[in-house]
Order: C-alpha cells, then structure tokens, then sequence
C-alpha cells in the first residue's frame, strides 16, 4: 500500500462534553461515504483483502445466514461485543434502539462501544469484503439527559431473521 493511500490522522483536541458528538458526526461522514455507490462489485487487486481504508470500492452486500455464522465464531473481542447488538436488536426488528440503550443493554460504557463499533467497520472490510453493517443507523433527537441528539440503531425483520437462525443453529 502505498503512504498516499494510507488514512492520514491528525490530533484534535476536543473538549470533553463534545466527545460524542465528534464520534457522531465522524459516524455520519462514514454513513454519507458508505451511502454512495460501490465503484465496482470486485475487491482490490492483491492480498485477496479489501483494504479497510478504501471501503469506497467496497460492495454492498446482504448479510446471509452464512455470514453470521461465520460472524459468530469470530474470536475478535470487537465482532463478538457487536454480536451481543446484533442480538438486541434482533430481538426488536425494525425499531430503532439508541446508543445510549445498547450501551446499557450490554453494560459497556459508551466510548468501549464507539470502539468496538470502529473495530467491526474495519473486520467488515477486511474479512467479509463489503463496506455494509448489518444494522443500518440515523441520527435522531433524544430524551436522553445531556444529549440533544443521538444515534440510534435498526436491523430490518429480513436481516433479524436470518440472523435469529444463524443463532438458532449455534
């Protein structure tokens, strides 16, 4: 990979009662790119792995029950943590479930779960070759005490379905 493709970070300091609103809108520039057409269905020459920063050339692809199998023997902290989202959102398909209640469902703080939603992006990319989650979000007003707006989570009764088997089959 060459450095010209490589993310470029740069420190930004944020004070402290904005965190999660960086955290939001960064997720909602990954949402807008993500929204935008694949380029084309083949994955990067190469390794044979798509490159997790260019997940512009990234299919969009429906998630099989195949690939939530697979999913739940992945023995990444991060994928096994987004299963356990998986599994409340599946419990309630096609309502939308805030950050803040996925955080508290889980017993997780906040910010492990912004990461661990960070990690999932990249083990998407990487080991099942599409930029697409299987739960789709929006940014939405909250009643959540100290926050105006958040995001909140959904899985479609289709994908909730499959992935009910998949855990079926466990």
């Amino acid at each position: 990979m060459s450095r010209e493709s490589q993310p470029q970070f740069v420190m930004v300091p944020v004070p402290a009662e904005h965190v999660t609103k960086v955290y939001a809108f960064l997720a909602e520039l990954a949402a807008a790119e993500a929204a935008t057409p694949a380029v084309s269905p083949a994955l990067p020459a190469g390794s044979g792995e798509p490159d997790p920063a260019d997940d512009g050339k990234l299919p969009v692809v429906e998630w099989t029950v195949e690939d939530f199998r697979r999913l739940m023997i992945e023995p990444l902290g991060s994928v096994q943590a987004v299963a356990r989202v998986l599994d409340v959102l599946a419990d309630q398909p096609d309502t939308k479930v805030s950050y803040t209640t996925l955080a508290t469902r889980l017993g997780m703080e906040k910010k492990n779960l912004q990461g661990n939603l960070a990690a999932f992006t990249r083990a998407v990319h990487r080991h099942y070759g599409r930029r697409n989650w299987p739960m789709t979000w929006v940014e939405s007003l909250t009643d959540e005490p100290g926050l105006k707006v958040e995001f909140f989570y959904t899985m479609s009764a289709g994908t909730a379905g499959r992935w009910l088997k998949a855990r079926a089959q466990d």
